[in-house]
């Protein structure tokens, strides 16, 4: 109730210091008004524009340099209240660099320099830094956006030209503001009532963001949006471009302008430091009870590892239930197939099925990486490698090609990591013509076909591009390859595992593997694959410790 209280009483007192500055300046106006015959001067000339276009360029080097803190900033932590801040003193700024070299007085600046001139040019912005700063006022303080700053920018330097353009060369567009030797005219005296009014709203605004996060730079905002106000109040009373109540104008549009500088300045550059100490702060009660922290972290720790280790059990017996049997017979054709991955999780994948009771689909990928988001990634290739519906329209059959193609489309759709990617090598057999047609996606090894006579070739004739997130700078072109086989022919498909485990020190060379398939041409699937595993023993024991996945199959036709 205490704590209730004591805070209705600092919001009470925000609204008190407010109404005390508008009272302090509005009697500080009120005793210029009746003082005016002993205060008012009309300066000369030359006096008044050496002061105005000091006062002037002071409040645009202000304004500029808000300008480029907020970009900058804006470019690292992406809040909208920054994005508006940036294009509102940008054109801001832009526009009294106008005003200021088309004052009365001033030499011809593309078209004569007047009153009026440098008085619309005046309210113009006065009225777009009151609109920008309500609207910032109307944006949650750490709200973030995806906007691009740079489209913003090109608005705001079209908007500079447009101005400039209408006010410079066609004043008769626009109605009079300022009429020499009778004054303001009513319609710059509401304007600048209309941009006091809607400074006023932003004030409320930044005072309840004040008391939403006690932090005192946006006092420092808020009182200088004050100032702005009897700015305001200043430029309503002056009858001549060159008097005293013109000058109090420029004397506090200086201390709003600085006092807004520092709001923004001490909010994007000390908010950091502010949130470092308080986390400094955080640091320091926790090593009061460090060893208390460490054993509970600990325990929590085991507990989530715990967890994760039954997670990835169950995820390893989910992939392996996704390939197909160690040993199949379709069609009169036969495979044998090994999977060793080197975590719980591997990004090797492969699959064999049927297509229609002609055709045979097979493939081996591998995905850049181990672990969850590598079998993420092997099931969704799988998904997509899995539909028999891509035909190709020349020849009339299902075609590798196509499905290489349809699976670097839906990668480049989905939202993996850019540097995520996939090598895959697919085929189809067709058991009645027995032409296996076949095409790569980047695969960094070929598969080995061993004729039944002994012959060695490969399966070379296709090479195509990964599948990877090069969507919007390329298209690649997959084609197919054929060749013909005879009974008895054998092909291993598999991934660099097997052969390039280490670089300078692989599991097996790939002429060991050449000289078993040969060697064993005459023999069962099963002592050929036998001997294979042999020879991966050899190198990595019993339990198979290595550092990459190892993944095959070897094809009978």
């Amino acid at each position: 109730m205490m704590i209730e209280k004591k805070k209705a009483n600092t919001n009470i007192c925000e609204y008190i210091i407010v109404i005390m500055l508008f009272i302090v300046n509005l009697v500080f106006l009120k005793v210029i008004g009746i003082f005016e015959v002993q205060i008012f001067d009309i300066l000369s000339v030359d006096g008044f524009l050496t002061i105005h276009i000091a006062l002037e360029f002071f409040a645009i080097l202000i304004f500029l340099m808000t300008y480029v803190i907020t970009y900058y900033t804006f470019n690292k932590n992406k809040r909208l209240r920054l994005l508006v801040y940036s294009n509102t003193f940008l054109v801001s700024s832009a526009i009294n660099f106008l005003h200021t070299m088309s004052y009365k007085g001033m030499p011809f600046f593309f078209t004569a320099s007047s009153a009026q001139k440098a008085t619309n040019f005046w309210i113009i912005s006065r009225l777009i830094l009151s609109i920008g700063l309500f609207i910032s006022a109307m944006i949650p303080t750490d709200k973030k956006t995806t906007l691009k700053n740079e489209y913003f920018q090109a608005g705001s330097l079209v908007l500079i030209a447009a101005i400039f353009y209408f006010v410079t060369y066609r004043q008769d567009m626009i109605p009079p503001m300022f009429i020499d030797g009778q004054g303001l005219t009513p319609l710059k005296v509401f304007l600048e009532f209309f941009a006091i009014l809607i400074l006023c709203i932003a004030i409320v605004r930044y005072i309840k963001d004040y008391m939403a996060t006690g932090s005192k730079v946006f006092r420092i905002f808020y009182i200088g949006l004050c100032f702005s106000v009897f700015t305001g109040f200043a430029f309503t009373l002056y009858s001549s471009v060159y008097d005293t109540y013109n000058l109090i104008g420029h004397m506090f549009n200086i201390v709003s302008s600085f006092l807004i500088f520092k709001g923004i300045f001490s909010y994007n550059l000390d908010h950091p430091y502010d949130e470092l100490d308080k986390a400094n702060e955080r640091i320091s009660r926790y090593a009061d009870n460090l060893e208390e922290i460490v054993a509970i972290r600990t325990e929590e720790i085991q507990a989530v590892n715990h967890k994760m280790m039954e997670d990835l059990d169950y995820a390893k017996r989910i992939q392996q239930s996704l390939l197909p049997p160690r040993y199949l017979n379709i069609y009169d054709t036969k495979f044998i197939s090994e999977y060793i991955p080197c975590d719980k999780l591997s990004g090797d994948f492969y699959n064999i099925f049927t297509i229609d009771e002609e055709n045979l689909a097979m493939y081996i990928a591998d995905v850049s990486g181990h672990g969850v988001s590598a079998a993420v990634m092997t099931i969704f290739a799988d998904r997509i490698m899995k539909p028999t519906n891509l035909i190709n329209p020349i020849e009339n059959v299902i075609s590798p090609s196509q499905k290489l193609m349809n699976l670097y489309s839906e990668y480049n759709r989905s939202d993996f990591p850019d540097e995520m990617h996939i090598v895959i090598f697919d085929a189809i057999y067709n058991v009645k013509t027995k032409v296996l047609s076949y095409c790569s996606g980047g695969m960094n090894v070929l598969p080995i076909l061993i004729r039944a006579n002994g012959r060695l070739e490969y399966l070379n004739k296709s090479a195509g591009f990964p599948i990877c997130k090069f969507g919007e700078l390329y298209s690649p072109r997959y084609e197919n390859s054929y060749v013909k086989l005879n009974s008895g022919d054998r092909i291993i498909f598999y991934t660099d595992g097997l052969v390039e485990h280490l670089k300078e020190n692989s599991v097996l060379k790939k002429e060991t593997v050449i000289n078993i398939m040969k060697e064993y041409r005459h023999k069962s699937l099963n002592s050929l694959n036998d001997r294979i595993l042999t020879e991966i023993i050899k190198y990595t024991g019993q339990d198979y410790a290595h550092d990459d996945d190892i993944t095959y199959f070897i094809f009978e036709a």
